[in-house]
């Protein structure tokens, strides 16, 4: 095997370990002709806080940290993505990257990243599900899950009444709710007329801990409570009902139970990877929302240590 295809191979390898998230040997091909193989010394700065955001990295081994003043600093080790939060959000690097070891990285320029993701809606619905599932995770473990996890009630009762909320103003809650800031009106009105509107009373339970998670649930009037290890945290306002555990895949990690009465939108699954498929600006948008959770997670973890970055 000469130099060049060993060289190649190990790429291949750290594409298939290092991302993991495309479904076809075609998406993996894609991957591989923008992914980028280097090498950094110690000390050399990936890129510097302010500048224009251009490129992603992934971390095959060594450490990266990435700095800026006043800020916690975050480490990512080996197999983590560094520059992924700026991507998502749309905004230049808010903090520098320097490599704190020597580093083995994948890099991926922007632009071509984000037409990747565009042509491969189902790689866009992996990332925010193993996103979701991990920070949901990582928020139950935290000493202060309600630091995270809890949401003050909106106490303005509009639909108490066994009336259905138009699609007019289904829209109007979608386009307020954290998720859904910044999607098209377009991908609003597909999600707000295929919702499910259904009622809650106190102590009726809307998902249950082990069960797949086959709807997405949005909370438009009333409190919950998720079940939690050291005991429930109440959520209210107009939000998802069990925060980003509604986007990740795999057996519910809490039990979201009334407590008033609570009316909530459902959306099947599958219509929302549909939308997400139609609408790329929808996936863009939740990418950004699960990003912007990512940086509240990685500022309040002691160790600085973090998977995405």
């Amino acid at each position: 095997m000469s130099p060049d295809t060993q060289d190649e191979g190990g790429r291949e390898l750290d594409v298939r370990v290092g991302f993991g998230l495309f479904a076809s040997e075609d998406q993996l091909g894609s991957l591989l002709s923008i992914a980028r193989r280097v090498d950094v010394e110690v000390g050399q700065v990936l890129y510097s806080r302010g500048d224009p955001m251009t490129t992603l990295f992934q971390v095959v081994g060594g450490n990266v940290e990435l700095q800026a003043p006043d800020v916690p600093t975050w480490r990512v080790d080996d197999r983590g993505a560094v520059g992924l939060i700026d991507f998502a959000i749309g905004r230049s690097y808010t903090r520098a990257a320097v490599a704190t070891a020597p580093s083995q990285l994948l890099e991926l320029d922007a632009a071509d990243y984000r037409d990747y993701l565009e042509d491969n809606y189902e790689v866009g619905h992996r990332i925010l599900s193993q996103m979701s599932g991990r920070l949901i995770a990582d928020m139950i473990a935290s000493p202060d899950p309600a630091h995270f996890l809890a949401r003050t009630a909106d106490h303005e009762r509009r639909w108490v009444a066994e009336v259905e909320i138009p699609l007019v103003e289904r829209l109007i809650i979608f386009s307020r709710m954290p998720a859904f800031l910044g999607t098209s009106m377009q991908a609003l009105a597909n999600l707000a007329q295929n919702a499910v509107e259904r009622r809650f009373t106190p102590g009726d339970v809307i998902a249950t801990a082990g069960t797949d998670p086959g709807t997405v649930s949005l909370l438009v009037e009333g409190t919950v409570d998720l079940g939690l290890p050291n005991g429930p945290v109440r959520r209210g306002g107009r939000d998802f009902v069990a925060h980003l555990e509604e986007l990740a895949l795999g057996p519910r990690l809490t039990t979201a139970t009334c407590a008033t009465d609570a009316i909530v939108l459902q959306l099947d699954r599958d219509d929302l990877i549909d939308r997400i498929e139609e609408h790329f600006d929808l996936a863009m948008t939740l990418l950004a929302f699960v990003a912007m959770e990512q940086e509240r997670v990685n500022d309040a973890t002691p160790t600085g240590r973090c998977r995405v970055a």
